[in-house]
């Protein structure tokens, strides 16, 4: 055995101190190298395992609880929802003032657009006429998720609500409808202003649009202005009373009209001239509650 320790003789041949030193770091910085590359390898195994584990688990769903129904401004579990149906020449924007104050009174409330009026399609003119309206705005309160509703119709809207009152009676099932209030109407069939045949060509114009048919939408104000005039006695005070209001200019700087004469034109003659309000009361007193 070789001793290094102090008073001790070396023996003979033996290699000094100075002389294994480099001897002995070059073999320690060849383990250190090893190990090195072996904790470095490791890791990189470790990593590639856990990231493969990683992605060969199934995604997490974000939520597991049920949807829950959510109160709004149109539908409360407290309350039952104002539903506002405008009248003739009109549109949604009419219950502006109404809705702001139900809504200040912590009432749901929400107001729709007949078919051809404000925003609303007109469809096919020949299925214009109270059941369909009707239909539409009981539809479009299911559609909105409201369970229960009071449905307030003004003007010609009231013919709509009564029409509505009856189909939900008739049904027999579950009915959204817990009361029905009629404003400015009665029962009575009114009397639809003459229309020449050229007029009634010249109204078509105001459908739904296509083909030579410019619908609603118009390319400026004045444009508008001098088609609507034609249709209302060229009363240019109402009618530039309008504008901004029920004609109003589009993001694309194009001009529309809630106001639609051929709505008007078929409003008159299917509904407010028709008997179907009485109809209407005449089914619901024979309806069993």
């Amino acid at each position: 055995p070789i001793s290094w320790g102090r008073g001790r003789r070396r023996r003979e041949g033996s290699p000094r101190l100075a002389e294994l030193a480099p001897v002995r770091q070059v073999a320690t910085l060849s383990k250190m190298r090893q190990t090195l590359l072996r904790t470095r390898l490791g890791l990189s195994l470790a990593a590639s395992v856990v990231g493969a584990v990683q992605m060969a688990q199934p995604a997490r769903s974000r939520s597991s609880s049920a949807v829950l129904p959510l109160a709004s401004s149109m539908q409360s579990s407290q309350r039952a929802t104002a539903v506002l149906v405008h009248g003739l020449d009109s549109s949604k924007e009419t219950w502006s003032g109404v809705l702001a104050d139900l809504a200040a009174a912590g009432y749901p409330a929400v107001a729709y657009d007949l078919r051809g009026h404000g925003e609303s399609p007109l469809g096919d003119p020949d299925e214009f006429e109270p059941a369909a309206l009707a239909s539409d705005v009981l539809a479009a309160v299911r559609a909105a998720g409201i369970k229960r509703c009071v449905l307030v119709g003004h003007s010609m809207g009231g013919r709509v609500a009564m029409r509505a009152a009856a189909i939900e009676a008739e049904s027999g099932g579950a009915s959204v409808l817990r009361a029905v209030v009629v404003e400015d109407m009665d029962i009575s069939p009114r009397t639809a202003p003459e229309l020449s045949a050229e007029k009634r060509r010249e109204v078509a114009a105001w459908g739904d649009g296509g083909e030579g048919a410019p619908g609603r939408r118009f390319a400026s104000w004045g444009a508008c202005r001098e088609a609507l005039l034609p249709w209302y006695d060229a009363d240019e005070v109402r009618v530039d009373s309008w504008r901004n209001k029920r004609v109003r200019p589009h993001p694309d700087s194009s001009w529309w009209s809630d106001i639609n004469p051929l709505a008007r034109r078929l409003a008159w003659e299917r509904v407010l001239a028709s008997d179907d309000g009485a109809s209407a009361w005449r089914e619901l007193s024979t309806t069993r509650p």
